[in-house]
């Protein structure tokens, strides 16, 4: 038997997921979690086999956590479950230790397909954005906006902010004062034309800055 866990901050997702879950006693659903801080301080005790990770949440962004949650269940296999088709995110969650990415409308066919994946130490991901990642690859791919040159120190600070890292935890990281990590996320949101850190993420997100 397969034990799935559920993180998402809709109560209609997680009970149509169970619903069809119960269909198939091959698999369980044996917690579901309502924020990324109920997830982490229950999923050491639950210890499920597969995590359906929804990527937007109210306190917080789903990418950040993947490597927490590892730390405390090293075997579990994360799913993303979400509604971006984007393939910068996929990027992201499979670079956090995500095993899988899945649409929101997607079937429950293709759900049990990615979970058997999974388990079996493959990497799922729906057709449309394995082929825009193979595309990529070979050099088909979009063309993207002009987006001006940031420094390595400067890329740093992005991708602990996207981690959702206090300035104080970045500047302890980096060995730098806050001062110097304020002037960057400062220099980071006139650059790339943004007006605050939510902005910085949905950017760095979109167009791959990471």
């Amino acid at each position: 038997m397969i034990s799935i866990a559920i993180t998402d901050d809709h109560a209609m997702i997680i009970e149509g997921l169970k619903a069809m879950f119960q269909l198939d006693k091959k698999y369980v659903i044996s917690a579901s979690y309502s924020s990324l801080k109920e997830t982490l301080q229950n999923i050491a005790r639950d210890k499920p086999n597969v995590l359906l990770l929804d990527i937007n949440l109210k306190d917080g962004n789903g990418t950040s956590i993947c490597k927490e949650v590892l730390k405390l269940v090293p075997n579990l296999k994360i799913i993303a479950l979400t509604s971006f088709e984007d393939v910068n995110m996929v990027r992201l969650m499979l670079r956090n230790g995500a095993k899988g990415y899945l649409l929101k409308n997607t079937s429950s066919d293709e759900i049990i397909t990615a979970i058997n994946m999974v388990m079996n130490d493959e990497i799922y991901l729906p057709k449309e954005l394995k082929n825009q990642i193979l595309n990529e690859s070979i050099g088909i791919e979009k063309r993207h906006d002009f987006l001006p040159k940031i420094t390595r120190r400067e890329k740093e600070v992005l991708a602990l902010i996207v981690e959702e890292f206090t300035t104080d935890e970045i500047a302890d990281k980096l060995f730098v004062t806050t001062k110097a990590i304020e002037a960057h996320r400062s220099n980071l949101i006139q650059k790339l034309n943004v007006r605050n850190t939510a902005g910085l993420v949905k950017i760095a997100i979109e167009k791959g800055l990471l």
